[in-house]
C-alpha cells in the first residue's frame, strides 16, 4: 500500500501523458509469466491475489478520488464532507481541503471497505457520479471476492481431496 501511495503522489497531475505512463504496467503480465512456475505452490497463490487485490483497490481510489476532485465544486461531494468532518473534529472554522495524503488515504478506505463489502458508511457516496461509481465497485468487488476466496481456496484445497480419495481407494 506504501508503493501506491508513492505512486498517488507521482500522478498528481493528472495528464493525457501521465495516463499513458501508466500502460507500462502492463510488464506486470511479464512478471506474472515468471512467477507462474511457481503457481503449485499454494501460497505464492494466494500473495499474488493478494497483490492484484491490493493494485485493484489502488485503482478505484485512484479514481474515486478523481471523481471527488472533478465533483469538488458540488458541496455535497465526498471530499467536502471530509472536510467538513476533520474541520469539526479539529475545532476549525475554516473548511481548507483536506491533504493530498489524508484524500487517498480516504479513497483507498473506502474502495476497500466496498470491494470486501464491510461498507462502514462513515465515507459515502452523495453526489450521482459517486453513487454509480460505488455501485460498480460493489460489482467489482463481488467478483474479485467470489473468484478468489471460493475460485482460489477450492483450487487449494482440491489437490488434497483428490490425494485422500486416492488414499481411500487404495486402502
Amino acid at each position: 500500500m506504501l508503493l501506491s501511495f508513492l505512486l498517488f503522489n507521482c500522478l498528481q497531475a493528472t495528464t493525457l501523458f501521465g495516463l499513458l505512463k501508466t500502460a507500462r504496467l502492463l510488464r506486470l503480465v511479464r512478471v506474472t509469466r515468471k512467477l507462474d512456475r511457481y503457481s503449485e505452490y499454494g501460497i505464492a497463490v494466494v500473495v499474488l491475489l493478494t497483490c492484484l487485490f491490493t493494485l485493484v483497490a489502488h485503482w478505484l481510489a485512484c479514481i474515486w478520488h478523481g471523481i471527488g476532485y472533478f465533483e469538488r465544486a458540488n458541496e455535497f461531494g465526498w471530499i467536502k464532507e471530509l472536510s467538513r468532518q476533520l474541520n469539526e473534529v479539529n475545532h476549525s472554522s475554516n473548511s481548507t481541503t483536506p491533504s493530498l495524503s489524508t484524500r487517498y488515504i480516504t479513497a483507498l478506505y473506502f474502495t476497500l471497505s466496498s470491494i470486501t463489502s464491510v461498507g462502514f458508511g462513515n465515507v459515502s457516496p452523495n453526489t450521482d457520479a459517486e453513487k454509480i461509481f460505488s455501485v460498480c465497485v460493489m460489482i467489482i468487488g463481488g467478483e474479485m471476492i467470489s473468484s478468489i476466496c471460493f475460485g482460489c481456496c477450492l483450487g487449494l484445497v482440491h489437490p488434497l481431496i483428490n490425494c485422500l480419495i486416492r488414499r481411500i481407494t487404495w486402502e
